[in-house]
């Protein structure tokens, strides 16, 4: 009778054990899936967010490029800075969604970035001693949001079977 006994349990436990470790790795081969799943959607979030981003920039900077080659071309014709300030404040009816600001000569524009936010842009014009020298100091290039977030706040409390 000692005899079955120290079988069982020279069989029993060994397997009990084994049984233990691959459902313990089940779960955590399980669980190392769940949590890659969520950081490949959020690094995708995170290239489609970057992406955007940049393409936006990359219209802003086509926006600005207008902006300089027409500040230059005001630059060749008149010599006198109220003039060539005057002609700066013509932009905006050349270039679509521009606005000028005559007290601080100020360009400012905004590219729709996505729903909620958009990238904003002002620039200073310049009056140059030489066209070698810039024509715009960039004073703002950053995302504002266009929406207000709300956060979800409400926390669904168990109230007992309703009669």
């Amino acid at each position: 009778m000692k005899h079955n006994r120290t079988f069982f349990a020279a069989t029993g436990i060994p397997s009990l054990f084994l049984i233990f470790s691959v459902l313990c790795l089940a779960v955590l081969s399980l669980l190392t899936l769940g949590k890659s799943r969520d950081e490949l959607q959020a690094s995708n979030f995170a290239v489609q967010q970057t992406d955007l981003y940049y393409k936006t920039c990359e219209k802003a900077t086509g926006t600005v490029t207008a902006i300089q080659k027409q500040l230059a071309s005001d630059y060749n014709q008149v010599s006198d800075p109220d003039a060539y300030f005057s002609l700066a404040g013509q932009i905006p009816d050349e270039i679509d969604g521009l606005a000028y600001d005559s007290s601080a000569n100020v360009i400012s524009f905004s590219e729709a970035l996505s729903d909620t936010q958009k990238l904003s842009v002002k620039l200073k014009v310049l009056y140059p001693s030489s066209d070698t020298e810039p024509f715009i100091e960039i004073l703002q290039w950053k995302t504002d949001n266009t929406a207000s977030w709300t956060p979800d706040t409400h926390q669904p409390v168990y109230k007992g079977a309703q009669s």
